[in-house]
């Protein structure tokens, strides 16, 4: 009776492992056997990726051009004469500013033309006899800046001459004519109407002890090197620089300096042209 009960147990035992036995042996085949990846659908995928970076491709498109920097091109096609050392009095023409104005001996500013905005150079720090000489509010800010550039530098600089009025250049003019003869003042001085000057925004500038005209200011005293070294960083330019004189129609005049705004002076020393002609493709209506 013993016997028979533990032979049955183990008969029930042997029966439940094999149950489980055969139970597991699928599942240990499927983990051992590799399984593929399942299979993707690649329009479905394509698509997600689409959706994904349409974004980005529709910024591409609809983004808004970098801006353009403005530059110093030519505003417009009317040309100025081209026998321009002729003395004659023809309106000058309007440019797209008016410090860009072009005068010499054929164009001529208005009798009555007076600017507007005229301060005394005191306003840019510089003290003495030149403090009181006249120019245009414009240019006081690079007018300031220059002469704290005179000082740092240890030299001395003297505005000789700046804004004069119709009736002053006519002065000036007659004192020349009377110096040298009408044909040497044409080429030295300019005809009332002709000048620079009565735009405000030209100066003489000169050195103490400098004593005359006919010398070379430029190239034998400190200062004169200095205005043709750097002027044009703050926006000046010697309007008749030496061997120009077929071009400019006047002689060289190393003292003489017209602001025409640091960016176009920038531009014009780029150009390699004479004053004039760089003016030029700013001229017309």
């Amino acid at each position: 009776m013993h016997r028979s009960r533990l032979a049955s147990v183990l008969l029930g035992v042997g029966t439940l492992l094999a149950a489980c036995a055969s139970s597991a042996a699928p599942d240990a085949r499927v983990s051992a056997t590799p399984t593929a990846s399942p299979t993707v659908n690649e329009p479905m995928m394509a698509s997600a990726r689409a959706d994904t970076r349409g974004p980005e491709r529709l910024l591409a498109v609809t983004a808004p051009p970098p801006p353009i920097r403005p530059d110093l091109t030519a505003r417009y096609e009317a040309a100025l004469v081209a026998d321009h050392c002729a003395d004659r009095d023809l309106a000058a023409l309007p440019a797209s500013d008016v410090v860009l104005t072009v005068l010499d001996r054929s164009y001529a500013l208005p009798a009555a033309y007076t600017p507007t905005d005229l301060v005394p150079a005191s306003e840019a720090g510089v003290g003495g006899g030149s403090g009181a000489k006249l120019v245009r509010s414009v240019l006081i800010d690079d007018l300031a800046a220059m002469h704290a550039a005179w000082q740092a530098s240890g030299l001395d600089f003297i505005i000789e001459s700046a804004y004069r009025s119709y009736a002053t250049q006519a002065a000036t003019f007659n004192s020349w004519n009377a110096r040298v003869g009408y044909a040497q003042a044409l080429v030295r001085s300019a005809r009332p109407g002709h000048s620079e000057h009565q735009l405000g925004t030209a100066i003489d500038v000169t050195s103490p002890g400098w004593g005359g005209r006919f010398g070379d200011w430029g190239r034998e005293t400190a200062e004169g090197a200095w205005m043709a070294a750097n002027a044009w960083e703050y926006g000046f330019v010697m309007s008749y620089p030496f061997g120009t004189q077929a071009a400019t129609c006047f002689s060289y005049e190393p003292w003489h300096y017209r602001w025409i705004g640091r960016e176009a002076a920038s531009a014009h020393r780029d150009s390699g042209l004479q004053l004039r002609q760089f003016l030029e493709r700013y001229v017309g209506g």
